[in-house]
């Protein structure tokens, strides 16, 4: 098998036939064996059924189901660790970032050799929102940049699900999360483990649908206050020294100019001590800033070790595992970087 397609739903009773049908008939064309998983994370309606009617007559179709809902991490991990396929693609179901994403995410992932897996991104030149709410696009926007300050800049799309991967990469990963967080997750352990990401431009769509004579419009069945709380928590403690740091250098500065302001209210005989006193508190804050993230640095080594044997002990249980980056790039070959 050469390529695995991953799509989790929940309760889409409503679309899931047109957009499964549309799924399928777009991976007609794909270069290579593929087959399309679909994971049914404990949905009420009758979404699971009408997806047996489908994968009754195509044999390319699996349906993987369990009995209660358990977050998109869980439904996405359950479908990775059933894919058969070298390269695993993740997407929604309605093919809401583009008829020919999957296409896209696997050119991409076969033009970079040395690229264990690629991100669809709409925050890149070439990509951008479409029938999206403003207040979401915001909210994406913004929460990604704070994401890239507070844990890690290698991509400007780190909350999306479209994604390609190398099956013995992101199957290695120690993954745990259940939620939606399950996608930082990936990127931060990647990143931490030495593996390298890609991104490309894509278009992300809320579309509409026509069933049964009815106008449904597509809505997001994300709980964006929850959401923005839990990614902005999860990105805040996963990588504290990027911002510790930072604030550390920040009252050193502010200390130095108190400090040099002191001096000259000294020099002009004008009261200083209050000054100088803020100056020495703030230098002080800083030494302790700094102290705080050498322990916090040293804590992220710890944990980058634990993740290497949860990794290690992974590839004992899949002796066939290949680190991917340990391949070098084939002459010729693109290097534009993320």
């Amino acid at each position: 098998m050469d390529i695995s397609v991953v799509s989790p739903f929940f309760n889409e009773a409503g679309i899931i036939r047109e957009s499964v049908l549309e799924m399928l008939r777009q991976l007609e064309s794909l270069d290579g064996e593929w087959e399309l998983i679909v994971v049914n994370d404990g949905s009420t309606d009758d979404s699971a059924a009408i997806v047996r009617e489908i994968a009754a007559d195509n044999e390319r179709l699996r349906l993987i189901e369990y009995p209660y809902n358990r977050g998109r991490g869980y439904a996405l991990r359950t479908g990775i660790n059933s894919a058969r396929g070298d390269i695993i693609v993740t997407t929604e179901i309605d093919l809401s970032w583009g008829q020919n994403i999957v296409h896209e995410l696997v050119a991409a992932i076969r033009k970079w050799p040395d690229a264990d897996m690629v991100v669809a991104s709409p925050h890149l030149p070439g990509g951008h929102y479409r029938n999206v709410p403003f207040r979401r696009v915001l909210y994406s926007k913004l929460g990604n940049k704070i994401i890239r300050a507070c844990m890690s800049n290698v991509v400007t799309m780190n909350t999306g699900m479209t994604r390609a991967y190398r099956r013995a990469v992101i199957r290695s990963l120690p993954l745990s999360e259940e939620g939606k967080e399950f996608h930082l997750e990936v990127i931060l352990k990647a990143k931490t483990l030495g593996y390298r990401i890609r991104e490309i431009p894509a278009v992300l769509e809320w579309k509409d649908y026509k069933l049964s004579g009815k106008n449904v419009k597509r809505k997001s069945s994300s709980k964006i206050n929850k959401l923005v709380v839990s990614h902005s928590l999860f990105s805040i403690f996963a990588n504290p020294v990027r911002y510790v740091w930072g604030l550390s250098l920040l009252f050193l500065a502010g200390g130095g100019l108190m400090f040099v302001w002191a001096v000259l209210l000294f020099l002009r005989q004008e009261v200083a001590a209050f000054v100088a006193l803020t100056s020495f508190s703030m230098i002080l804050i800083a030494i302790l800033l700094f102290v705080m993230g050498v322990v916090l640095r040293q804590g992220n080594m710890v944990q980058r070790e634990l993740w290497i044997l949860q990794q290690n002990q992974r590839r004992m249980m899949n002796p066939t595992f290949t680190r991917h980056t340990d391949m070098k790039p084939e002459a010729g070959v693109d290097e534009e970087g993320v």
